[in-house]
């Protein structure tokens, strides 16, 4: 049974985040003790002489030699995380610390680092134990052509080698040139291009957005959140169709067929250009976002969210007042000689009723809440 906290002293920890130990050497960790700690760190600069964790190791082997011969009471550990990185490779770090902790009774720790991912390891190292020193381990290279092209080779190596970044270096590569030959050799010289960079746009499009993460997401649905994507998509549609019809109105008239011939006319003609197409549009865009709410409002009515429903019935009230003024409005920018005030009392009047109707929802809202406190009071006092 392994006896806690037996030893107490300074820790010199070496971490490698992407576990190079255990792919090149097969040494699990953690790796405790100096002469263990010696043999991984042989065994790793044997499997990979190039290694930056390998001397990161043999540098923390040092700094423990250097505290042992001043007399004081010293650790040396190695903790790994996964090859794929990220969330669980800091868990385990984190699990292989406590591990660490058990055994010995740390004062501090000297974090011995290639320098690479310091920002990332530091927060969990010292969630567990107080870090008071870092050691920056570099690598010395030469600054000669040869020296700059070796290290150019490692890297190009690593990437068609290593799977995290060879299936994006040679495997999208690797789709386009095959279509393109493909296309060549079927003389579509002009579409094997076309195709290749709406290929090129699609994936740049997906990575930008992070489209392929919110596509993963979607396996995770519930059954309700289906009406809200819908109900998105709907809205979509719905504003296309608005913009369409908001566009043909304008062709239809004489003004837009007058600025298309003189463009210098265009001030003179946009706010009648405006109005015509907000006419034409508005229909089409309000049923959109209506859309959208009720989506959500169903949506919320599944989940049991009151407060959601409400929210988003408002927002359609809100919407069925804003039409009038918006399309009086339309009317307003087609005959500059029609009256403005007519917007101005569509939009107090849609106030008017939106407060009204909000007002009386929060007072019924309020008296339901206030029932159950009086009719408990009442039951208490009757029992008195």
């Amino acid at each position: 049974m392994m006896t806690a906290n037996t030893r107490e002293g300074l820790l010199i920890l070496c971490v490698d985040r992407d576990n190079d130990l255990y792919q090149k050497t097969g040494i699990s960790s953690p790796v405790i003790g100096r002469s263990e700690c010696l043999k991984a760190a042989e065994a790793l600069a044997i499997a990979d002489p190039e290694e930056a964790d390998a001397n990161a190791i043999f540098a923390a082997i040092k700094e423990y030699d250097g505290l042992v011969s001043k007399g004081m009471k010293a650790e040396i550990a190695i903790v790994t995380g996964t090859f794929e990185g990220g969330i669980e490779a800091d868990m385990k770090i984190r699990r292989e610390m406590s591990t660490i902790l058990e055994r010995f009774r740390v004062e501090g720790v000297i974090f011995v680092s290639d320098g690479v991912e310091d920002e990332v390891l530091v927060p969990v190292i010292q969630s567990l134990a107080p870090i008071i020193s870092v050691k920056r381990i570099v690598i010395k290279h030469s600054r000669s052509v040869e020296e700059s092209y070796m290290i150019i080779g490692r890297y190009l190596k690593m990437l068609v080698f290593d799977p995290r970044y060879s299936k994006y270096f040679l495997g999208l590569p690797g789709v386009f040139l095959l279509i393109f030959a493909t296309l060549v050799y079927f003389n579509l010289v002009s579409e094997a291009l076309i195709g290749v960079l709406f290929f090129l746009g699609i994936i740049f499009i997906i990575r930008g957005f992070s489209l392929d993460k919110i596509a993963g997401q979607v396996r995770r649905l519930t059954p309700s959140s289906y009406i809200r994507i819908f109900s998105i998509f709907g809205m979509f549609i719905m504003f296309v169709i608005a913009f369409y019809r908001g566009f043909v109105g304008l062709g239809n008239t004489i003004e837009f067929k007058t600025v298309m011939l003189d463009p210098s006319q265009l001030l003179e003609k946009f706010p009648f250009l405006l109005g015509v197409f907000i006419e034409n549009a508005l229909l089409f865009m309000w049923s959109g976002a209506g859309i959208y709410y009720v989506g959500h409002i169903l949506h919320s009515f599944i989940k049991g969210t009151a407060y959601k429903v409400f929210r988003y019935t408002v927002g359609i009230l809100t919407l069925v007042l804003l039409y009038f003024p918006f399309l009086e409005l339309s009317q307003v920018l087609k005959d500059p000689n029609r009256n403005p005030f007519s917007v101005v009392s569509t939009i107090l009047i849609g106030l008017s009723i939106l407060f009204v109707l909000i007002s009386f929802t929060y007072i019924r809202v309020s008296e339901k809440r206030k029932t159950p406190n009086v009719e408990k009071d009442s039951g208490n006092i009757g029992s008195v």
